[in-house]
């Protein structure tokens, strides 16, 4: 799936590929409107930044747990929780066959991605070693049931606590959506070593509902040197996917 071109130019010098499959994982989609001069604080100037109806870029956090992550068909790591923070670019418009088992296939999307955060050591170190660009956090905790209140709290560093904090009071549906979604993600990092991923996620996702949900941000996060610190509404829904994520790193 990733053997032909890119819907942007890399220009590897040289890569190294991953493949991830994720099982069992439950996750909550969050978005958030937000200034695109904050946007643009993270995402370099050669990626064009997707802009909402009322001229907000994108931002947009996946908080996940899964029960198994296995990477290059050999390394079974359990009982990982991550957090994704992307932002959302333009790209081209595309919408893929759905996989088997999905009523429908939504629209391809496109991301620059921040450092992944994970609370799992040897998972962290093994994403290093695949030369991903990762974070590990000391804890991510979510409390409360889907479609209950629920608080979910990234915590970065301990003493003192820094992080990130979400609330959601939401509502699961009748009737869930099954939907195939395909998403494209990008990073440039490293200073002595210069390097550049690109990856795409293919998912089985059921979307079970929805809710409003405000972030507070801690000085010192991650998310505050990119001025998102304070307090930040979004809409979230509550998800379950079975994932396959492909990625390349290559030197810049």
């Amino acid at each position: 799936m990733m053997s032909g071109a890119y819907p942007f130019s890399i220009g590897w010098r040289f890569y190294l590929p991953s493949k991830m499959k994720m099982i069992g994982c439950r996750e909550l989609f969050v978005e958030f409107p937000i200034e695109p001069r904050k946007a643009r604080l993270a995402v370099p100037p050669s990626y064009e930044l997707h802009r909402d109806p009322e001229g907000n870029a994108v931002f947009l956090i996946m908080i996940q747990e899964w029960d198994r992550c296995i990477l290059d068909g050999v390394l079974p790591l359990k009982n990982v929780k991550m957090s994704h923070l992307w932002i959302e670019l333009n790209g081209p418009e595309e919408v893929g066959p759905p996989l088997p088992g999905t009523d429908s296939s939504l629209q391809t999307g496109y991301y620059y991605a921040l450092p992944h955060q994970i609370n799992h050591r040897l998972a962290v170190l093994v994403f290093k070693i695949a030369g991903i660009d990762v974070q590990l956090v000391d804890r991510i905790e979510v409390s409360g049931r889907p479609g209950e209140h629920q608080v979910i709290w990234v915590v970065e560093s301990e003493n003192p606590a820094v992080g990130y904090s979400l609330k959601t009071e939401g509502t699961l549906w009748n009737t869930p959506n099954i939907v195939t979604g395909r998403r494209w993600f990008y990073r440039n990092y490293g200073r002595k070593l210069p390097r550049k991923s690109a990856g795409l996620v293919v998912c089985r996702s059921t979307l079970l509902g929805d809710s409003p949900v405000v972030m507070a941000v801690d000085r010192g996060s991650l998310l505050d040197h990119f001025d998102l610190s304070g307090e930040l509404p979004g809409k979230l829904q509550y998800v379950t996917t079975e994932c396959v994520c492909k990625i390349r790193v290559g030197r810049g």
